[in-house]
């Protein structure tokens, strides 16, 4: 599953190709993505895009003559968007970007295509269908924002809250920063390689952090976040931009599949891997306590 650094690049790119572009046509070859919603085609048709927002990795969908309606887009495990120019180009972001992926678009797994006036095309693919481009009122997309807590990388973001919040919560500090309720955007990746920065060992009880460390915590948090959106995410097999990029910030990751390898600190202590929240999680024995 892409994490906030790939879903916001998508988003920005995306936007950029979509932005002003008016709905000619919408085709649902399966109505799960569209949260089996009959009138569909008939709402977006005639709109025209105007921009797209995310909070943790949902996307939201505006348009220009109706400020009540959202499309609220998310990629879950295996969801893609490709863009179509007129003359056939593709550009795709999401999962499994494979050079099969794109073409003869729509393919076997298009679940919606979009049509623009100006003869461009965007398609919704997700393989295992568990993403979704849904319809939402004002109501509902607020309802929707409401199920995820603030991002490390907002200017407004409290560390002092942070703070306060962690250290009451009684499970390991990585199942804390995994909950998109609690703070949101920070995924597998993401959480070891800020423990890592912070030299916070993924076992701890939140509630046995720290000030100083809980601090540590969200600087670090806000730090790799925005290291990765600025170098386009992080791409193992499954994940490209919406220029058909890989993301490169793998180049820069410390702990999170370095398992076996010394540590970048050069202390002594060789990457562990184990299980945490579910999860595979690496640290460093040495220097993260």
């Amino acid at each position: 599953m892409p994490e906030l650094p790939e879903v916001e690049t998508v988003r920005q790119q995306l936007c950029r190709k979509v932005s002003n572009k008016k709905i000619a046509a919408v085709e649902v070859f399966h109505s799960k993505a569209t949260d089996h919603n009959e009138s569909f085609q008939k709402v977006l048709v005639g709109q025209t895009i105007k921009n797209i927002e995310r909070i943790g990795k949902l996307m939201i969908f505006t348009f220009k003559d109706d400020e009540e309606l959202f499309m609220l887009s998310h990629l879950k495990m295996t969801g893609q968007f490709f863009y179509q120019t007129k003359s056939g180009k593709v550009a795709g972001g999401g999962h499994s970007m494979l050079p099969a992926d794109a073409m003869d678009l729509p393919n076997r797994h298009t679940r919606i295509a979009f049509d623009f006036s100006d003869s461009t095309h965007l398609f919704f693919n997700d393989m295992r269908l568990f993403g979704y481009c849904k319809l939402a009122d004002r109501e509902q997309m607020l309802k929707a924002k409401e199920a995820f807590g603030p991002e490390p990388i907002q200017c407004d973001f409290d560390v002092s809250w942070f703070v306060e919040k962690l250290r009451k919560r009684k499970t390991s500090v990585k199942a804390v920063l995994l909950d998109q309720g609690f703070i949101a955007g920070l995924g597998n990746i993401y959480v070891d390689e800020a423990l890592y920065i912070a030299k916070v060992r993924p076992t701890r009880l939140a509630n046995r952090v720290t000030k100083k460390e809980a601090i540590a915590i969200a600087q670090a948090s806000k730090q790799v976040l925005e290291a990765a959106i600025a170098v386009g995410g992080t791409t193992f097999q499954h994940f490209s931009d919406t220029g058909g990029e890989n993301g490169n910030y793998t180049d820069y990751l410390k702990v999170f599949g370095q398992q076996t390898k010394q540590c970048p600190r050069k202390d002594g202590g060789i990457i562990q891997k184990i299980r945490v929240a579910g999860r595979g999680t690496h640290f460093c024995p040495a220097c993260q306590k």
